[in-house]
C-alpha cells in the first residue's frame, strides 16, 4: 500500500502475531512519515524474540521481536553505517506469550524448532 495507494488483497494473510497482517489501515498513520516497510516471518520474529532474552535479558513480546528482526534485516541491507544511531520501540512483553513463542512445543508445533532459522538465532549477532 505504501508505494502503491492500492492494498494488495495478495499480501493479506494471517500471520501468527496477533495484530499483523490485518487488512485495515488505521486512519492514524502518517504514510508521509514511513521512509520503508519491512517484511518480516512469523518464525523469525519468535527466534528474535527469544534471542532478545537470551542474549540480552529482555522479555519481549512477539511483535517486538519482529521490530527485532525488522532492524536485523536492515542491518543485513547495509542500510546503518559506523556513525547510525538506531532506536528500536519494543511494544510489548514477554508475559503474554509464555505458551507461544517462549514454549517449546509451541515453537515445535509451528514448525519453528530444528530450522536454519533457529540455528541462525543461536548466533550471537551485534547490529553495526
Amino acid at each position: 500500500y505504501h508505494e502503491t495507494g492500492k492494498i494488495d488483497i495478495n499480501e493479506i494473510y494471517p500471520y501468527r502475531i496477533e495484530g499483523l497482517g490485518k487488512n485495515l489501515i488505521p486512519s492514524a498513520t502518517d504514510f508521509v512519515s514511513i521512509d520503508e516497510f519491512i517484511k518480516v516471518t512469523d518464525e523469525d520474529s519468535a527466534h528474535a524474540a527469544r534471542e532478545l532474552a537470551k542474549t540480552e535479558g529482555i522479555f519481549a513480546g512477539y511483535t517486538s521481536g519482529a521490530a527485532m528482526q525488522a532492524i536485523k534485516q536492515l542491518n543485513a541491507l547495509n542500510k546503518f553505517d559506523k556513525d547510525s544511531n538506531v532506536v528500536v520501540v519494543f511494544p510489548d512483553h514477554g508475559s503474554r506469550y509464555m505458551s507461544k513463542i517462549y514454549s517449546d512445543q509451541w515453537m515445535e508445533d509451528q514448525g519453528f524448532l530444528g530450522t536454519e532459522v533457529e540455528k541462525e538465532s543461536q548466533k550471537i549477532q551485534y547490529v553495526k
